[in-house]
C-alpha cells in the first residue's frame, strides 16, 4: 500500500515539473520574438548634415591626358673620320672624351705641311702657263689681255685661286682651252679643295663623346677618329597611343619633368612616325627640347592631351558604387544618382551626368543609406 502511495506521488511531481518546464520555454521565446520586434522597429539613428563629408560637384570642360615618356637623345651625333693622310697635331683644345667645343672651332689639325707644299707648286706651273699665253692674248685678243694680266699680278703665294676672266669670244675661249688653262686652274681647285680637309671644324656646339686618336698618331684615308655630339639642341623620342594621334600635330608643345633633376622643359614635336611599334600600340613621336641642365639619356615624362571633355567632374574612386551611382543630398534627402565613367585617373574618375553644386556625399554606410533624411 505505501510503495503505491510513494509512486503517486512521484508521478505528480514529475507532471508538475514538466508543466512548469514548458511554461518557462514559452515565457523565454515570447520574451525573444518581442526583443526581435522592438530591434526590427527601431529607428534608424538620426544623421546631421554636419556628420557628412560633401564633395560640391563644379562640371567642367577638360582635357583627358596620357602619360608620354622616352629618353634625350642630342638633335645632333656625328662620327669623325680621316679623308686624308698625316699626323695629328695639337689644337687649342684636346681632343678628349668629355671636352666642350663650339661651333666653327677646330677639333682635329692632320699635318698638311708636304701636300701644301706640292699645292703651291701646281699654282706656281700654272702661273707659268699663263705668263706664256700673255703675248699672244695682246696680240690676238687685245680686249682681254688687261683682264689676265691683272689676274697674274695680283695673285700672292698661298691664297687659293680666284675666278678666271671670262672669255670675249669663242675663239678665246678655244684658245685658253687649247692651252690646259681650264684644265689645269679645275685640278688646282681640286687640291685647294682637299687641302681644307686635314683641319676638321665643329659644325656645331657640343661635346667629345669618344675619341680613336692622340696628338701624334699617324691616320689614314677612312680611319675613325672620334664621336662628337650637341649639347645645346635636343630631341626625345616618346611612344604616344593612337587614341592620341588624331589631337597630335607639328607644332604642339608638351611639358616634360624629370624624377631626378628639378625643373621642367617645353617639348615641340617635329615629327611624327607613320609606323606602329608592333609591341606597343604606340607611335613613335619627336619632340625638340632645348633648356639648361639637359643631358644625353635622361628619362623624362610629360602630359599629352588625348581628348576634350565637355561638362564633367572629378570625383574620388570610393564615391562611385559598383552600380555606377553616387551618393546625392538632395533636399536633405540621400539619394542614389547614376553617372557614366568617362575615364579612371590615379585616385579619381572623371564621370559625366552630375549638374553643378550637386552634393556628393563621400561617407562610407554599413547599411543602406539611400531614402535617410538628414537633419541640418
Amino acid at each position: 500500500m505505501m510503495n503505491r502511495l510513494r509512486l503517486g506521488i512521484y508521478g505528480l511531481c514529475a507532471v508538475l515539473l514538466l508543466q512548469t518546464t514548458t511554461s518557462c520555454k514559452k515565457a523565454n521565446a515570447q520574451e525573444s520574438e518581442s526583443a526581435n520586434k522592438k530591434q526590427e522597429i527601431a529607428p534608424r539613428p538620426a544623421l546631421k548634415k554636419q556628420d557628412l563629408e560633401l564633395l560640391q560637384i563644379a562640371t567642367t570642360d577638360r582635357g583627358l591626358a596620357t602619360t608620354v615618356s622616352g629618353r634625350v637623345i642630342p638633335k645632333h651625333t656625328t662620327q669623325l673620320f680621316a679623308e686624308v693622310q698625316g699626323k695629328i697635331e695639337p689644337t687649342s683644345r684636346p681632343f678628349k672624351a668629355g671636352t666642350n667645343f663650339k661651333s666653327g672651332e677646330t677639333l682635329i689639325r692632320i699635318d698638311d705641311t708636304e701636300f701644301a707644299y706640292n699645292l703651291e707648286s701646281q699654282r706656281a706651273a700654272f702661273l707659268n702657263v699663263l705668263t706664256g699665253i700673255l703675248p699672244d692674248l695682246k696680240s690676238d685678243y687685245p680686249e682681254s689681255y688687261l683682264l689676265w694680266l691683272d689676274y697674274v699680278q695680283n695673285y700672292k703665294a698661298g691664297n687659293a685661286l680666284t675666278d678666271l676672266p671670262k672669255p670675249g669670244s669663242t675663239a678665246e675661249q678655244f684658245f685658253l682651252t687649247n692651252n690646259q688653262v681650264y684644265s689645269l686652274y679645275f685640278q688646282i681647285k681640286s687640291l685647294e679643295e682637299r687641302l681644307t680637309k686635314y683641319s676638321i671644324q665643329a659644325p656645331y656646339s657640343g661635346i667629345i663623346t669618344a675619341t680613336n686618336i692622340d696628338v701624334g698618331s699617324l691616320v689614314s684615308p677612312g680611319q675613325s677618329l672620334g664621336t662628337i655630339t650637341s649639347s645645346i639642341s635636343y630631341e626625345l623620342e616618346a611612344g604616344v597611343p593612337l587614341k592620341a594621334m588624331a589631337n597630335l600635330r607639328i607644332g604642339d608643345q608638351v611639358t616634360f619633368a624629370s624624377n631626378e633633376v628639378p625643373g621642367e622643359w617645353t617639348g615641340t614635336v617635329i615629327r611624327i612616325n607613320n609606323q606602329i611599334d608592333p609591341a606597343t600600340q604606340n607611335i613613335p613621336v619627336y619632340f625638340k627640347l632645348y633648356g639648361n641642365k639637359l643631358r644625353s639619356g635622361m628619362y623624362l615624362e610629360g602630359k599629352l592631351t588625348i581628348q576634350n571633355l565637355e561638362s564633367v567632374s572629378l570625383i574620388p574612386n570610393e564615391a562611385l558604387g559598383r552600380d555606377e551611382r553616387v551618393l546625392v543630398l538632395e533636399e536633405n534627402v540621400i539619394t542614389r544618382k547614376s553617372v557614366e565613367p568617362v575615364a579612371f585617373l590615379t585616385d579619381s574618375i572623371i564621370v559625366r551626368g552630375l549638374r553643378n553644386d550637386d552634393l556628393v556625399i563621400l561617407n562610407q554606410f554599413d547599411i543602406p543609406a539611400e531614402g535617410i533624411k538628414v537633419a541640418l
